[in-house]
């Protein structure tokens, strides 16, 4: 992904939605490729998820040693892989770092906002709790919180919640409202990128093997809702 963004910007300007260490095979891969493009010039600006604190608190768990024995499977895995590469410092400094910034905003093309999870839509985004920005999802039979949401905030750009394609909601001007990127690519499905410029997507296809079914993984309209879902086409780059 980050090859990619390369070939459209010498040195773009990256968000990272959180969750950055738990959940893939290679965490040590994950701090060493932040670390080695911010030499590089590039702004890599991160993005407090619901599992940075309980990373961080695994690794202070397991102390200087990197005793594991304590932590849950995934938990433990994690902290081998990053003690084994000599990483658990500089992984600390950036868990830190995202748990200080429970939101990343800009003003071009418009007002935006790239937040893990989402708001309470009844109550805007600066009357919903720094917790609920990061763990907001809906039950299953539940609408999703976007189709509720009145747009007052500008754009939200979150992850969170796996999806089978990366989704766009917009106003009938054709401005996007919501855009959530998650396609599970720790699951088996893709890697998704949002260009805020240009309004498209870039996936790059998952080397893990597919843990479950995607195909009902979409986030269903609600009649209600001002809302239209964009063609996840439209714009779409598919890296392969």
């Amino acid at each position: 992904m980050f090859r990619r963004l390369a070939r459209r910007h010498e040195t773009p300007r990256v968000v990272l939605l959180g969750d950055l260490l738990t959940k893939g095979p290679r965490p040590d891969l994950v701090v060493e490729e932040i670390i080695a493009r911010r030499r590089a010039g590039w702004r890599v600006d991160l993005v407090c998820g619901n599992h940075e604190p309980r990373a961080l608190a695994a690794i202070r768990r397991a102390g200087p040693t990197g005793d594991t024995r304590d932590l849950p499977p995934r938990l433990g895995e994690m902290v081998d892989v990053l003690a084994d590469a000599d990483l658990l410092e500089e992984s600390q400094t950036l868990l830190r770092e995202a748990m200080r910034n429970n939101f990343v905003r800009g003003r071009s093309p418009y007002p935006w906002t790239a937040v893990h999870a989402g708001i309470n839509p009844t109550r805007g985004f600066n009357r919903t709790s720094p917790r609920v920005r990061m763990t907001i999802k809906s039950a299953d039979g539940e609408s999703d919180w976007w189709w509720q949401y009145d747009g007052t905030d500008g754009l939200l750009i979150v992850g969170h919640r796996p999806l089978t394609r990366p989704l766009m909601l917009t106003r009938p001007t054709g401005r996007p409202v919501v855009v959530a990127i998650d396609t599970g690519c720790v699951y088996g499905g893709a890697l998704t990128a949002y260009c805020i410029r240009t309004a498209t997507f870039i996936e790059i296809p998952s080397e893990q093997p597919r843990l479950f079914s995607f195909r009902h993984r979409v986030s269903e309209r609600l009649a209600s809702s001002a809302w239209r879902a964009a063609s996840a086409g439209r714009g779409r780059t598919l890296a392969r």
